[in-house]
């Protein structure tokens, strides 16, 4: 576990974000991930010109690879509340899905557990098309904690979701798009060019009509 800093922002404009997650060679989420999202959310809540945000990944093979199985469970169970009163990793999840600009998920690479999760709780999601997708958890015996079933079945339908959650499989790119899991799949070097040209469109309108 590191305490440097996971979430780069790079301010494009006064309306436009792009935020870079780096954490480790397989951008593991952890108990510093938690802190520092938290802190990066209040930023974004607080920013009354901020229109759109996009979320990337530093590294091409894992946009966030799941949680970290080795990181600090006494560290974890004693945080605090967030201002939702859930746990703060929980907590993150719903501020992230209620905060005032749009969020975007820009998923080259794996997207599993927490790291699913994630993206689940932004409001738009392209992916590349070695991205893949899916919750695992019912096959190490854990209990998905970020809400999937709910985010999921309001994309999918509670069918597929149940699916994705119960089967605990990979979802490749195509399948995910297929499924309502991701918006789309852009063919090979394509994604961040699309993602920052409809960002710069979304931040271009005047966000009060």
């Amino acid at each position: 576990m590191s305490n440097e800093t996971q979430f780069r922002t790079d301010v494009v404009s006064p309306s436009y974000w792009k935020v870079t997650f780096t954490n480790g060679p397989v951008n593991l989420i952890d108990a510093d991930t938690i802190e520092q999202l938290a802190e990066l959310l209040t930023r974004i809540e607080q920013d009354p010109d901020l229109t759109v945000v996009v979320f990337r990944s530093e590294n091409p093979d894992f946009f966030m690879a799941h949680w970290d199985f080795l990181a600090d469970t006494a560290r974890v169970a004693a945080m605090e509340p967030g201002p939702g009163g859930l746990h703060p990793y929980a907590d993150n999840l719903l501020r992230l899905g209620r905060v005032p600009a749009v969020t975007i998920s820009a998923i080259d690479g794996r997207a599993r557990g927490a790291g699913s999760e994630f993206v689940l709780s932004t409001d738009i999601r392209f992916a590349g098309p070695n991205a893949v997708l899916g919750q695992f958890e019912v096959g190490v015996g854990a209990v998905p904690g970020g809400n999937p079933m709910g985010r999921l079945a309001r994309l999918v339908g509670r069918g597929r979701a149940m699916e994705i959650l119960l089967g605990g499989d990979d979802f490749p790119a195509h399948l995910a798009a297929d499924y309502g899991y991701v918006n789309r799949v852009l063919p090979e070097g394509e994604l961040d060019d699309f993602v920052d040209t409809f960002a710069r469109r979304i931040a271009g309108f005047d966000r009060s009509r």
